[in-house]
């Protein structure tokens, strides 16, 4: 079978490999899974740039590409998970390949009429949005909530989950292109990134600064978003999309009481109990098989392809996510 694998960084596309190896044997309580969709994540990214973790969190080369997919039950069956059962494959590494192999106590089974390419890109994302929102603040319904890359994946699922819980959101994007993606889709207001972006915020809100602020720039987007807060707000970091340092005005930290906290799954999930865990996928379920949100698919690739589907999830500007498909 075909395998993706990472020995060295650099840029994606030039240092990814697929390598053929055996299919692997399931053992007792173990199943085996084929491939059906797996996304180009911003994180993946990073790990074979080797901009991803820190110290001891860093991964480790050579590394099995692949953090998140959906895949079906193909061998190994079980009691409880038959051949034919489409599964969330989450935590599995080595996911970019033709088949993998998990325990079956760790099967995350999905709904047999869910849609395979949405299933891929819609579980991570809602976690991570649902941690997010309870590890920084106490928000309440009807706080304001202001976030940058809204047209995002991860954006878009923040948007959606924003409006359940009664939470009044601007979505920032950097260009027309992207606020213009976003209409009619985005339910919070859309407001395009810029020198006056604080000033407009207040507009939108009616005057209301932000107790939280979501961003996945840095640079001088997390000193804009910054000025959106109300005293004591909280910046939360998640991601390294400009490449540069975030920037904060110190008066905002001094007087203001601003403070710029990271986001990062993994830790966040160390902090909860396994049964706080099995709620959160399950919610995290939910949202996805009612439609809360999609995120746009732009272009789908096969492991063959791996390095031309890195390349293209690497431009600025798409319009949707760049899937990997067995």
């Amino acid at each position: 079978m075909r395998q993706v694998v990472q020995r060295r960084t650099g840029r994606p596309a030039e240092v990814v490999e697929v390598v053929e190896v055996p299919v692997p044997t399931p053992g007792p309580d173990e199943l085996l899974v084929q491939l059906d969709a797996a996304p180009v994540n911003p994180a993946e990214l990073l790990m074979f740039e080797g901009r991803y973790g820190y110290g001891p969190s860093r991964p480790s080369l050579p590394r099995l590409a692949g953090i998140e997919g959906v895949g079906t039950v193909v061998g190994g069956a079980t009691d409880r998970v038959a051949e034919g059962t489409p599964l969330a494959l989450l935590g599995i590494p080595g996911l970019w390949s033709d088949y993998v192999v998990i325990p079956a106590r760790r099967a995350l089974v999905l709904p047999e009429d869910i849609d395979r390419q949405q299933a891929s890109m819609g579980l991570v994302n809602p976690q991570a949005v649902l941690l997010l929102l309870e590890d920084h603040v106490g928000l309440e319904p009807g706080d304001v909530v202001v976030q940058n890359a809204a047209n995002s994946a991860f954006g878009r699922v923040l948007d959606a989950i924003a409006r359940r819980r009664g939470l009044t959101l601007v979505n920032v994007v950097r260009s027309q292109a992207a606020a213009d993606a976003l209409a009619g889709v985005a339910h919070g207001a859309v407001a395009i990134d810029g020198p006056d972006l604080p000033e407009r915020f207040l507009e939108l809100t009616g005057g209301r600064p932000a107790r939280l602020a979501v961003d996945a720039v840095g640079g001088g987007s997390t000193n804009r978003l910054a000025h959106c807060l109300a005293t004591g707000g909280v910046v939360s970091l998640y991601g390294l999309l400009s490449g540069r340092p975030a920037v904060l005005d110190l008066d905002l930290v001094v007087f203001h009481g601003v403070r710029l906290e990271g986001y990062w799954t993994p830790r966040s999930m160390s902090r909860r109990r396994p049964e706080e865990i099995r709620t959160l996928f399950q919610e995290s379920l939910e949202l996805l098989r009612s439609e809360a949100f999609h995120v746009p698919v732009e272009a789908t690739y096969g492991l063959d392809d791996v390095a031309a589907a890195l390349e293209h999830a690497a431009q600025e500007g798409r319009r949707g996510k760049v899937l990997l498909t067995r």
